[in-house]
């Protein structure tokens, strides 16, 4: 299926997450984002506050990139994070207890976050898996529990994992969660090619650090 340059941008999430990200690259892209329609620009909690002065459409990142700190403090950042403007979160899972068996909503950092968030506006909130560390049974298990704890998304990856979004995960995450979530693929989304590909697979959303390479060629 080919799609528009409308389409993508609705579908993207600009990322400006590297640690090396300046204030002028959260300007310009924020300033992107609100021209061309683009879904949302994603950053670090230290810039949610700056990129809202530039669009309304703006998420932030919790316990990235490794989802790894308690889930009382990503509870905290979130709501950081809501009170400077954020209209949508991406939560890293913490893997590290789901692989060890410990399916608690509150250890894998979604559940009190979860409440706040949809307290707070009705937002929608992703759980990011990191699928390169996970096999495909543990990706599709992850993408389970992450429904039942109320997430509105899973997403591939941070973009900082051992690997981004690949074909076989995001077909797994769309079976996995059959209709009762959406999917986001992020990492290494950097042509049209990519975009379309995963858009053609039945992900409603893509992260990438570009738009106009993902923009299809005119004329």
């Amino acid at each position: 299926m080919s799609y528009t340059r409308e389409q993508i941008a609705a579908a993207l999430d600009l990322a400006v997450l590297k640690p090396t990200a300046t204030i002028r690259d959260v300007i310009r892209a924020g300033r992107l984002v609100q021209k061309e329609g683009i879904a949302t620009i994603c950053v670090a909690p230290c810039n949610v506050a700056l990129a809202k002065r530039y669009t309304d459409r703006v998420c932030a990142v919790i316990g990235f990139p490794h989802g790894n700190t308690t889930p009382e403090v990503k509870q905290y950042e979130a709501r950081q994070a809501i009170a400077n403007g954020a209209i949508e979160l991406d939560v890293v899972c913490n893997l590290g207890r789901f692989l060890d068996g410990k399916c608690d909503r509150e250890w894998l950092g979604l559940g009190s976050l979860i409440y706040d968030a949809y307290a707070a506006r009705r937002m929608r909130v992703k759980a990011i898996l990191e699928t390169g560390h996970l096999s495909p049974r543990q990706i599709a298990n992850l993408c389970k529990v992450c429904v039942r704890a109320g997430a509105d998304f899973v997403k591939t990856s941070t973009g900082f994992g051992p690997e981004g979004a690949t074909v076989e995960a995001v077909k797994i995450m769309v079976e996995a969660v059959k209709g009762r979530a959406e999917v986001k693929a992020s990492g290494g989304i950097k042509t049209y090619a990519d975009a379309a590909r995963y858009l053609d697979l039945g992900c409603t959303r893509i992260g990438a650090s570009v738009y106009k390479e993902l923009l299809p060629c005119e004329g």
